[in-house]
Order: C-alpha cells, then sequence, then structure tokens
C-alpha cells in the first residue's frame, strides 16, 4: 500500500507540472539559495526542466539545468528500483547505485557543477 501511496504522489505532481509552467505559477516553490545569495544551486531549474520534459521539449529541459544528463538517469533509477519486486534484478540494481564510487562521483560533479554553472552564468 506504500508504494501505491507515492505512485499516486508522484502522478498527481506530473500533471500538476504537465499543467502548470512553475515559471508563471506563483506557488512554485523558489531556490532559497538563489533568493537569498544570487547564486543557483545544482538544482535550480529542475522544475522548469520537468515541465518542458512533460511537454515533450526535450532541449529546452536540457538547456534549464545540463546536469539532468548525468543526474536524472541516477536519481530516476531510485524510483525504478522502489518498483523493482525483490530479486536478481532489484539486488543489482541496488549494487549499481549504492557503488561508493558511484556516489563519489555524484558528489563530486554536484559540486563542480555548482561552481561552473556560476562561474559561466548558465
Amino acid at each position: 500500500m506504500k508504494c501505491i501511496g507515492w505512485l499516486c504522489l508522484g502522478a498527481f505532481l506530473l500533471i500538476l507540472y504537465y499543467f502548470y509552467n512553475p515559471v508563471t505559477t506563483l506557488w512554485a516553490p523558489k531556490c532559497l539559495l538563489k533568493v537569498a545569495t544570487g547564486l543557483q544551486c545544482p538544482g535550480c531549474g529542475i522544475q522548469r526542466a520537468l515541465h518542458a520534459l512533460l511537454q515533450g521539449r526535450f532541449s529546452e529541459a536540457i538547456h534549464y539545468n545540463y546536469f539532468l544528463l548525468f543526474s536524472g538517469p541516477y536519481i530516476l533509477s531510485f524510483g525504478v528500483r522502489a518498483l523493482l519486486p525483490k530479486g536478481k534484478a532489484k539486488d543489482s540494481l541496488t549494487k549499481v547505485i549504492e557503488d561508493k564510487r558511484l556516489i563519489w562521483l555524484y558528489i563530486i560533479l554536484f559540486f563542480i557543477w555548482f561552481i561552473v554553472r556560476n562561474i559561466l552564468k548558465i
């Protein structure tokens, strides 16, 4: 039942982001780091990118946050793992996404992206 609740919440949020553009919607959350400092966090643009992806505008989505090319599949793999039944496939995926080298690579790239996007203003 817990999984069904998360699926319903996810479906609701996807429908919401399909119909409401976070750029023009006042209730959409704003990045606190950007509001406070003017710096873009590594996640800035993800709401706009999600809206563009759901509308089928893939190049626009990537333009909002280039880090999605790396982080998107990695984050999506956690959702896939949650939906998989217990077994070899789930165990194999767990080994990959919980590999310490991959986690450290993600963390390092996260901070590199934070620095690069603010230096280059992208």
